[in-house]
């Protein structure tokens, strides 16, 4: 088979696909030609070109998030390969496996002045659990060889090993980039195996004496995939155990409590005193959004476990007890048959789920009262997806937004909350689409969408991408949050008043285009806004920003 000569990029692309991997994100340049070349070559393979390389990162992202696999992604040397840290940070905290490769000058090149050069290696590193040069394989050097396949086996080794996370491959790459040789040979990679922690039954059944010995157990679920088999470990849990989730923990069960700061809302004094005073708190999946609920936990006298693959102590709530270093299914699965049954009609279970209710309840309630604002938008919006839709959120208003609703028409929520940046929402979510035929929603506010305006002009956007945009000029959650909300300086230099051209960018990339600025014209248009296409879709809403401030401030304080 005629493929690029050079030794370390068809490495590359032979052990991506020898550890399973199946899509990756090409940015075009000319010393990442090579990779490119070795990628489109391999038939297992399957390529998608994104120019910008910040969106392409993202949209590897969103593969790798929908998927649940490995994605890699590779660009030329110079800033291109910085643009790539921000998505590799969300990746390191949510523990996404994403293989970025880096294209680089021989290392002689480095610091002489040499055209798209910088010092490439390990300039990922705080974002990757690993950086690995590869360098410069000439000839038929054996050792070099060698060296090449062990250090891209570490890498892809060291992604799939607990917690999973990015990692950095930076190949030097040497003239003649355009090199091409007849080339048919099979390189030999070792296997993964990959296994979770089991948790020895001694030690299961000291922490099951705990949990029994408890009146109050509160699991808190923060962003994490679904997972069917964690669903139904945590519905036979007993009724001394309450389960809090947010809306990105995918969740769906009626069993569990998943609106936790609309819960906290509507609690009176001796319900917060009862119910925020757990005797043991165990915290699941990723990072909370609920700054409410970390806010009166770190206040309380209480024990805290965390349970979760992780290299280093994470310690939120500020009471970490224990740490326990296996999945979550594993935990709940294992424990459950050392668990002792508590009947009791008013429960710790049932008290919070009885709040949910009241909240839920409350939520909608205001909802048919409240002004056209965002979150009159977001409570039609959210009522209103189709069962079975992916929706994606960017951060700022919206993610809050959802917690009040809850999401249970949607067969997955996602968010950006590893570190909960705007920049790169867009195109994770367009990411997404290219992993799965179902639909998928992005609903965003109107700064984030501005911020990630390169994701626009990918090509061949799926038809079944559905992006709403809370159109209400810009920075809404600055407007509301204690912190910002009364500064003077508040409009023109946080809000940023942004105006963004929604139904220009609609039409000059070929999106299908939808607008309201009330509620009725929103009911109106939002069958057509979902209902299939073989393009893609905008919904522009525009609200009005101090209305909808004041609303959701009124939402959780009625005399503001």
């Amino acid at each position: 088979m005629i493929t690029t000569a050079k030794y370390s990029c068809r490495c590359m692309a032979q052990a991506l696909t020898h550890y399973g991997v199946r899509r990756a994100v090409l940015s075009p340049g000319s010393r990442n030609a090579p990779l490119a070349v070795a990628f489109a070559r391999n038939p297992e393979l399957e390529c998608k070109v994104v120019i910008d390389e910040r969106s392409a990162a993202f949209v590897a992202l969103g593969m790798a998030i929908e998927s649940g696999e490995m994605v890699a992604m590779a660009c030329t040397s110079g800033s291109a390969a910085l643009n790539y840290a921000p998505a590799l940070a969300e990746a390191y905290y949510r523990h996404i496996p994403l293989i970025a490769i880096t294209a680089d000058r021989p290392e002689e090149w480095i610091d002489q002045d040499d055209s798209q050069t910088i010092r490439q290696s390990g300039s990922l590193a705080a974002v990757v659990k690993g950086s690995f040069d590869i360098p410069v394989c000439r000839g038929n050097d054996e050792g070099l060889q060698r060296l090449c396949r062990r250090r891209i086996a570490d890498a892809m080794m060291l992604a799939t090993s607990a917690p999973r996370g990015p990692v950095h491959i930076n190949i030097q790459v040497d003239e003649p980039i355009d090199a091409m040789a007849d080339i048919s040979e099979r390189m030999v990679f070792p296997e993964l195996t990959a296994t979770d922690t089991q948790i020895p039954e001694a030690a299961l059944k000291r922490l099951a004496e705990e949990i029994n010995a408890a009146r109050k157990v509160l699991v808190v679920a923060g962003f994490m995939p679904p997972s069917a088999k964690l669903v139904s470990c945590l519905s036979e849990l007993p009724e001394n155990i309450a389960i809090l989730c947010e809306a990105q923990s995918n969740l769906p069960c009626d069993r569990f409590a998943d609106n936790i700061d609309a819960s906290l809302s509507v609690m009176n004094e001796q319900e917060k005193a009862d119910m925020l005073s757990p005797d043991i708190v165990i915290t699941i999946g990723g990072a909370l959004l609920s700054r409410m609920l970390k806010e009166v936990m770190r206040k309380q006298d209480i024990r805290h476990w965390s349970i979760g693959h992780s290299d280093h102590c994470i310690d939120p709530l500020l009471h970490l007890e224990k740490r326990i270093d296996c999945s979550a299914e594993v935990f709940f699965g294992n424990i459950s048959k050392f668990l002792t049954k508590h009947d009791d009609s008013d429960s710790y279970k049932s008290r919070w789920l009885n709040v949910s209710d009241r909240a839920r309840k409350r939520s909608f309630a205001f909802l048919a009262n409240a002004e056209w604002s965002d979150y009159k938008a977001m409570g039609l919006l959210l009522n209103a997806i189709p069962k079975g839709t992916g929706l994606h959120l960017s951060n700022g208003t919206t993610v809050r937004y959802a917690q009040l609703f809850g999401c249970a028409a949607a067969s997955r929520v996602e968010c950006n909350r590893g570190v909960s940046g705007i920049d790169g929402c867009t195109s994770t979510a367009i990411g997404a689409t290219f992993a799965t035929e179902r639909p998928i929603l992005l609903i965003s506010g109107d700064m984030s969408a501005q911020y990630d305006m390169g994701a626009f002009g990918i090509t061949e956007i799926p038809g079944h991408f559905r992006m709403a945009v809370l159109n209400n000029g810009g920075g809404g959650i600055f407007r509301f949050i204690k912190s910002t909300r009364t500064l003077p300086e508040m409009e023109h230099y946080l809000a940023s008043d942004v105006h963004l051209p929604l139904r220009q960018i609609a039409e000059g990339f070929g999106f299908d285009y939808y607008e309201a600025d009330n509620a009725d014209k929103l009911s109106q248009v939002i069958p057509s806004f979902f209902a299939a296409s073989e393009r893609p879709a905008i919904l522009n809403i525009i609200t009005p920003p101090q209305t909808s401030a004041q609303t959701i401030l009124n939402y959780f304080n009625p005399k503001s």
